[in-house]
C-alpha cells in the first residue's frame, strides 16, 4: 500500500485496504469542504458503507497522514485534506454531478437574454460565474490576434501614425494606432486593406501575421512593395501580438473573510493579483495551451503564482464556431465544492460558447 513513504494507488480498487483507505479520505475530504472545520474519526464513522470502529477509521487517517494526503492542525483536533487529497479526490473519487435544473434555467436566462456586443456577454458571465460558485468568476477574452478578420481599414494619421480599423469576428470593433517607422501613403494603405479583405477573409490575425511574413520570407530577392506593406503593419503591433485579451473579474469581495485565505497578507496579495491581472491572464492562458476540450482545475500549490496557493482554479475554453477563443471559469479556496463549479464552469462555457457562435 505504501511506496516510498506514500500511499501507491496502483492498484487502487483491488484491494479491501485500499477500498477502505479511499472510503475515509472521500469522507475527510467532503465533510471538511461542508464543514471548514477539522474532521475526527466519529464524523467520518457516519458517512462509511460499512461500520467501522474509531480506532480503526483513527488508524487510517494516520496512515493517510503520513502519506501527505491528511494533516493534524492540533494534537485534539481532527484532520483536514492537504492539495495533495483535493487532487486525488478531483481526479478520482469525485461523484458525478449535474446542476439541478433551477440552476441551469438561471444560467440560460441570465446570459440568453437580449442578443448583446460580446465585451457585455463576457463580463455579464463573469458576474454569473461569481452568483453561481459564490467564488470569483474569472473570463478572458479573446486576444486580438486569435480573433476572425471579418474586415480591416487602414487610415494615415499626421507623425507617421496609422490607424487599423478591424472588425472581427464575433462583431467585436477594435481601433489601433500604430506607430510606424516609415511613411506610408494612403493609397498604399487602402490597396493593403483591400488585399488582407480580399485573401484572409475568415483566417485569424494570428494565421494572417505567419502567412504574411512566410510570404516575406518566400519571395527573399523579389520583394512586392504590397506585402512588404502588410507586413510592415503587422510587424509594429497592429494585431496584438503577443498582447492577451481583455481579463473581465467579479466577485473578489466573496473572498473576504474567508478562514480558508489565514492571514490578512494572503487576502491582499490574491486581491493585488486579480487587481494587475497579469497573474491571473497567465492562468487562464495556460490552460487553454493545455486543455482542447473540458474542464482543467489548479489546486493550491500547482498554481505558478505564489498569491494563488491558497486558491482552487477550474477553468474551462469556450469556443467560437468550434474554434477556442478563450477560457472562463471560477477562483476560490482549495475548501471548495468542486463538483458543484466544476459542473456549473462547464455548463456555462457551452451556454457562452452557443451565444458567441449564434449568427
Amino acid at each position: 500500500m505504501f511506496e516510498n513513504g506514500t500511499l501507491s494507488f496502483s492498484m487502487w480498487n483491488e484491494t479491501q485496504r485500499g477500498k477502505r483507505h479511499e472510503e475515509i479520505l472521500a469522507a475527510v475530504v467532503r465533510l471538511f469542504i461542508a464543514t471548514g472545520v477539522p474532521v475526527g474519526s466519529k464524523a467520518v464513522a457516519e458517512h462509511l458503507s460499512e461500520p467501522l470502529s474509531s480506532a480503526t477509521i483513527r488508524n487510517v487517517m494516520a496512515e493517510l497522514e503520513e502519506a501527505g494526503y491528511l494533516v493534524q492542525p492540533h494534537i485534539s483536533a481532527g484532520r483536514v485534506p492537504t492539495d495533495r487529497a483535493y487532487r486525488l479526490y478531483v481526479d478520482r473519487m469525485m461523484q458525478a454531478a449535474r446542476l439541478g435544473s433551477e440552476t441551469r434555467q438561471f444560467i440560460d436566462h441570465f446570459l440568453g437574454g437580449e442578443s448583446d456586443a460580446p465585451e457585455k456577454l463576457m463580463a455579464r458571465t463573469s458576474l454569473l460565474l461569481s452568483q453561481v460558485s459564490h467564488n470569483v468568476g474569472v473570463v478572458l477574452g479573446p486576444p486580438l490576434e486569435g480573433k476572425v478578420l471579418e474586415q480591416i481599414k487602414f487610415v494615415k494619421l499626421p507623425g507617421g501614425r496609422v490607424l487599423a480599423v478591424i472588425v472581427s469576428k464575433p462583431d467585436v470593433l477594435e481601433n489601433r494606432v500604430i506607430h510606424l517607422g516609415e511613411d506610408f501613403a494612403q493609397e498604399e494603405l487602402d490597396r493593403a486593406a483591400e488585399f488582407l479583405n480580399g485573401e484572409f477573409r475568415g483566417w485569424s490575425l494570428r494565421a494572417v501575421r505567419l502567412e504574411i511574413f512566410n510570404r516575406l520570407e518566400q519571395m527573399k530577392v523579389f520583394c512586392d512593395r504590397l506585402v512588404s506593406t502588410v507586413a510592415t503593419l503587422f510587424q509594429w503591433g497592429a494585431f496584438g501580438g503577443e498582447e492577451p485579451g481583455t481579463l473581465y473579474v467579479e466577485g473578489t469581495d466573496t473572498l473576504l473573510g474567508q478562514p480558508d485565505f489565514g492571514a490578512p497578507e494572503a487576502i491582499k496579495g490574491l486581491l493585488k493579483a486579480f487587481e494587475e491581472k497579469v497573474k491571473v491572464v497567465k492562468v487562464l492562458n495556460a490552460c487553454l495551451e493545455t486543455s482542447s476540450s473540458g474542464v482543467w482545475t489548479l489546486i493550491g500549490g500547482e498554481n505558478s503564482a505564489s498569491e494563488m496557493r491558497h486558491c482552487a482554479v477550474i477553468v474551462a475554453p469556450y469556443r467560437y464556431h468550434n474554434r477556442i477563443v478563450g477560457a472562463l471559469g471560477v477562483v476560490g479556496p482549495t475548501r471548495m465544492e468542486y463538483e458543484r463549479a466544476i459542473t456549473a464552469v462547464d455548463y456555462v462555457a457551452h451556454v457562452c460558447s452557443k451565444l458567441l457562435s449564434a449568427d
